[in-house]
């Protein structure tokens, strides 16, 4: 089936919602980190610390006439119910699925700063990936080490451009981009926003890794 790569608004673009969506995030983001290092129970945690944050911005914010507000809400209603935390029958991927969809496929859109970007030396690595470039901000800053950029994510920082490569064939070649960015980056959920600071969707972006300057993770 061909997921959606469009930026039309979303439930979650309202200025209200941005404090929440942005906590939400984080919580996503730990729980990368405890996937990777495979405490998968521990990041099933956190990403329904995360679907909690999102449900009450939900809550907080909705209109009450907007039925696509209530339909979202009636969906994190039902994952995050549970007072033990426990979801029957999801799983670690199915989470991530849920986590997938309502942020409109996020999977499908990769921010690029460095040397992945057109005209650099490494945009080899994802010019075969046909696909809408669109011009964006996060909130961060630019890092060098050994000569090379890192990203690193503050929501409170200043703004870097980045160039966004959205497209349905993108899912297929995170895997392999991982490898070639290596464990020095780690691939992480961000808000993309546009020049007057509205959220425009979610992409994926390569981070400095937490264990870059500790090697005693790097063969974890």
């Amino acid at each position: 089936m061909m997921k959606r790569t469009s930026a039309d608004a979303n439930w979650w673009q309202s200025r209200e919602m941005q404090p929440y969506l942005v906590k939400s995030i984080v919580r996503f983001n730990d729980a990368r980190v405890c996937s990777a290092d495979g405490a998968e129970i521990k990041a099933c945690g956190m990403i329904r610390d995360g679907l909690d944050v999102l449900q009450a911005g939900l809550g907080a914010c909705q209109d009450p006439g907007g039925g696509a507000d209530r339909q979202q809400s009636a969906l994190l209603d039902k994952l995050v119910v549970n007072d033990d935390r426990a979801i029957q029958g999801v799983g670690l991927p199915s989470l991530w699925d849920v986590v997938d969809g309502l942020f409109n496929y996020p999977v499908n859109r990769l921010a690029i700063y460095g040397t992945l970007r057109r005209g650099e030396p490494n945009h080899r690595i994802i010019e075969h990936i046909a696909g809408e470039w669109i011009d964006g901000f996060v909130r961060g800053r630019i890092e060098e080490h050994y000569g090379f950029p890192f990203f690193v994510l503050d929501n409170e920082g200043d703004r870097v451009p980045v160039d966004v490569l959205s497209s349905s064939e993108l899912s297929g070649s995170l895997e392999r981009i991982d490898g070639f960015e290596g464990v020095w980056y780690r691939r992480t959920l961000i808000p993309v926003y546009d020049s007057i600071g509205s959220i425009l969707f979610i992409a994926n972006i390569y981070c400095k890794s937490e264990r870059m300057f500790n090697p005693g993770l790097l063969h974890r």
